[in-house]
């Protein structure tokens, strides 16, 4: 098991929890302007983490067996659609706590339910959906790409970071409008991970793939340069570098390690149980210890949503996955090598290299 980048996958959901406990504890419940509130003013750019372990973590996936474009989408919409659609739908019944009059159009409910509501500016229904809405380009564009062409990973970077420096153009955002979406720089994240798997799976990255990218980023860096993907992305690339070539090595894992991994594999599910849950448990904590310390409450109320994520990893997201699975009547029955597909993380078999490093790695999603 790749641990430390499970590890990584929790640390990333944890972070965006308390960056929103946080902000919505009460006056009088404020944490203190220093180096915490400074921290935790920073928490949301988890979703930076999350983006550069997607692209790694996508690619290192198709690395070990062959994939269809069509393969490929579906095993990604299974992954994300039915715990997105099931707590999208739930907000439909909190129309008072979800948002304002209005909010709840059909419109806006099917564009969140599409991940376009981009489109109109808006954030979806589910807030923190706007982050899954990239998530489900960069497949898009990945799969694409699988359907025309043989170099996929090395035109997905090209692509993304062509994209990324035409947007950065004079007035180009201004005139795309919301489209500008397709060009934000944000995408470079996952360029980012998919270069950390080309590195950790061949030992070595295509210098185009490595040229554009530079490219991109150095245009980034020089018309934006507090850009989240230059001061969040690049050190998360980093981090995910070093977590995966540290776990290689590790193969004897602690109770605290797997603990962790654990957790990371329920990041998704913690990711999304904070919609709504972070509010209310800030609410119900403070009418129940009114002299709870603000930093006491932003950890327990972050501990709370990591309880009731792992929850609903345990009771609905795998058992909804194994549904979906199962009902999928048009896959052949599958060996070895094309279960080992499904998982995100799992031994690589392409070369000598790969398999002295996949000796100390089991399946990981």
């Amino acid at each position: 098991m790749l641990v430390y980048v499970q590890v990584l996958r929790f640390l990333a959901a944890f972070a965006v929890v308390a960056f929103h406990a946080w902000g919505v504890a009460p006056e009088g419940y404020k944490v203190p302007d220093g180096a915490v509130s400074f921290v935790l003013a920073h928490g949301g750019h988890g979703v930076d983490l999350f983006f550069v372990i997607s692209g790694f973590i996508i690619f290192y996936a198709t690395q070990r067996a062959p994939l269809t474009a069509g393969d490929f989408l579906r095993r990604r919409l299974e992954r994300i659609v039915p715990l997105y659609f099931l707590v999208t739908l739930l907000g439909l019944t909190l129309p008072d706590i979800f948002g304002t009059p209005g909010w709840l159009t059909w419109r806006h409910v099917l564009k969140s339910l599409a991940f376009i509501s981009f489109t109109d500016g808006e954030m979806p229904v589910v807030y923190v959906g706007w982050s899954l809405e990239y998530e489900m380009y960069f497949y898009l564009a990945a799969a694409l790409l699988m359907a025309l062409t043989g170099h996929v990973w090395r035109n997905i970077v090209v692509l993304f970071s062509a994209l990324v420096i035409i947007g950065q153009g004079p007035g180009v955002a201004a005139a795309a409008g919301p489209y500008a979406f397709f060009a934000d720089p944000l995408i470079l994240e996952f360029v980012l991970g998919v270069i950390v798997g080309m590195a950790f799976v061949g030992g070595r990255v295509e210098w185009a793939a490595l040229a554009a990218a530079g490219c991109a980023a150095g245009v980034v860096l020089a018309t934006d340069p507090s850009s989240r993907v230059i001061v969040s992305g690049i050190p998360s690339a980093i981090l995910i570098a070093a977590a995966a070539f540290a776990s290689g090595k590790r193969i004897a894992l602690s109770w605290f390690e797997r603990a962790l991994a654990r957790l990371g594999d329920a990041s998704y599910s913690i990711y999304l149980a904070q919609v709504n849950t972070v509010w209310l448990a800030t609410m119900a904590l403070v009418a129940l210890v009114p002299g709870i310390p603000p930093l006491l409450l932003v950890f327990a109320v972050s501990s709370i949503v990591t309880a009731l994520g792992l929850a609903l990893n345990i009771f609905i997201e795998r058992p909804a996955l194994q549904l979906v699975r199962r009902l999928d009547w048009s896959r052949p029955d599958r060996g070895p090598t094309a279960a080992a597909a499904d998982s995100a993380l799992a031994p690589a078999t392409v070369s000598a290299w790969r398999q002295r490093r996949a000796d100390a790695i089991r399946k990981i999603r």
